[in-house]
């Protein structure tokens, strides 16, 4: 990787991942519900845009995801019961990036993450214990848009800008996502984009 004056990373697929733990195979047994159902219900558009664009928090839109599940299980005690579950599931970290990262910082590189999140990132990045590796959380609930609109790009380039306190060319910033189109995106904005795959764990 060339040196370049901020490293920007993309929070979920690339420093963590859900799918270790995923606690909701376990409440959709439990729920009797069909494989898939909590994952389509917390990620409906009327459901998450609210809450990646600051409009609504994390805890209304975990309110509003049991809302909806208890409009096919209607026995709220038990729905909440269960998704207490998948409330206290933040994931786990990717390992190659943490290292990636923590390489970086001892290099004395700015380091941010940048995020299509909720208000509850930052303390999702404490208990995950990795919130001393970024200068900074570009977070789409601050900036109420999401990638890969590039009002999104231009809000964490803003926001960089600010956390160095100086202009900076935007081909200085190196970015990952895990999604093609975010990286297409950032890479129209200016910034030099690299795709992350994550490597399934080893005898997966």
């Amino acid at each position: 990787m060339r040196e370049h004056a901020a490293y920007v990373f993309d929070l979920d697929g690339v420093v963590r991942d859900f799918g270790p733990g995923d606690a909701a195979p376990v409440i959709e047994a439990a729920l009797g519900l069909p494989a898939g159902h909590v994952a389509a219900t917390a990620f409906r558009s009327d459901l998450l845009l609210p809450t990646i664009t600051g409009r609504q928090t994390f805890e209304q839109w975990y309110a509003a995801i049991c809302g909806a599940l208890e409009e096919v299980v209607p026995e709220p005690a038990r729905v909440r019961e269960h998704m207490t579950r998948w409330r206290e599931h933040r994931g786990t970290v990717v390992n190659e990036t943490v290292e990636r990262l923590e390489t970086l910082r001892s290099g004395g590189h700015r380091t941010y993450v940048f995020t299509n999140g909720t208000d509850f990132v930052p303390q999702e990045l404490e208990i995950l214990g990795i919130a001393r590796l970024f200068d900074d959380v570009l977070n789409s609930a601050d900036f109420g848009v999401v990638k890969p609109d590039p009002r999104a790009y231009a809000a964490a380039h803003a926001a960089i800008e600010a956390d160095l306190g100086c202009e900076l060319a935007h081909e200085r910033v190196w970015f990952t996502d895990d999604r093609a189109e975010n990286v297409a995106a950032a890479r129209e904005f200016g910034w030099a984009a690299e795709l992350f795959i994550l490597e399934a764990p080893h005898g997966a």
